[in-house]
């Protein structure tokens, strides 16, 4: 008979710093949608036109959509891909935090519109472009290789997701919307920091024909999946232009976090820069870990630490 062998994790005996300070970085960034006070943003949500309500209400579910299939379907795929034991820590925290996000889309509906909110959920579940794009990223999931899986949740995350929130950032009047959104931008900068770090591991150690024939396949897939966005987001959104410019941004924001060139023409514009003051680069983000991890920044412990 044959069993299963599990090995107990020690934090001490780390095989890749990245993963301690992602891990420290996830915990760290942890929040919850219930702490943000989304109902105070209700007077001026009740001044905006009817149109503007429907367009935010359509965008947000339509990223709960994509929240709820990184946390069941997405971020599962990629566990068993894993390099260490550290890893799947990560990406069970990552699982976790995704159902955060889908779920942060109620609690603002809750406040904003109680009572209406599966009016737009079931918009969303019958939209054909949304469906098409968890198709394609589902058959992805089922049959891609652990590099191609990888590639598909990031651009999930940055350009399948920042147009849709591109309705909603243009509403100033509505603050704590906001801050909840920054919160979810600000999370998903730090996966793809993170995954961003383990394809190129893995990248780099294919043969040049095999790094070209992967990407081929990511600049196929990736202009397949924002032609399906940008079909989305002309039906669905008045500034149709400025969504497409956040989702290209975030094409090249993927592109450049994969260690490949980035290919989509974007216009300056301040939403672009919000974005990229969030996004954390490779060469950032890899400083950042060595800083971490160089003993002499170590504080040693004392019991006055304990002292609360």
């Amino acid at each position: 008979m044959s069993y299963l062998y599990y090995k107990a994790i020690n934090w001490d005996e780390i095989e890749d710093n990245v993963d301690k300070y992602t891990w420290e970085q996830l915990t760290t960034n942890f929040w919850l949608d219930i702490r943000v006070p989304v109902t105070n943003d209700q007077p001026n949500w009740a001044q905006l036109p009817t149109a503007a309500q429907q367009q935010i209400g359509q965008q947000l579910a339509a990223s709960s959509l994509l929240a709820v299939f990184q946390s069941e379907v997405g971020t599962p795929a990629l566990r068993h891909d894993k390099r260490t034991q550290q890893e799947e820590a990560v990406l069970n925290t990552i699982t976790f935090m995704k159902s955060v996000h889908a779920k942060s889309c109620t609690t603002i509906f809750r406040a904003l519109v109680p009572g209406k909110s599966q009016t737009f959920f079931d918009w969303a579940d019958a939209d054909p472009q949304l469906q098409a794009e968890i198709e394609q990223l589902t058959a992805v999931c089922q049959s891609g290789t652990p590099l191609q899986k990888k590639a598909l949740f990031m651009l999930t995350e940055t350009a399948l997701s920042f147009g849709k929130y591109a309705t909603v950032l243009q509403q100033t009047t509505l603050p704590n919307t906001n801050q909840m959104l920054h919160n979810i931008l600000q999370g998903s900068a730090i996966f793809c920091a993170y995954l961003g770090y383990k394809f190129q591991l893995g990248f780099n150690e294919l043969a040049p024909s095999a790094q070209a024939d992967l990407t081929a396949w990511i600049t196929q897939q990736f202009n397949r999946l924002v032609n399906l966005e940008a079909d989305y987001l002309s039906a669905t959104c008045e500034d149709a232009e400025a969504a497409l410019n956040l989702c290209r941004y975030g094409v090249n924001q993927t592109l450049a976090a994969l260690g490949l060139s980035a290919s989509y023409s974007v216009t300056p514009a301040p939403f672009v820069t919000k974005l990229a003051h969030i996004a954390i680069d490779q060469d950032q983000f890899r400083q950042q870990v060595t800083a971490a991890n160089h003993p002499a920044d170590l504080e040693v412990m004392t019991d006055d630490d304990y002292d609360f």
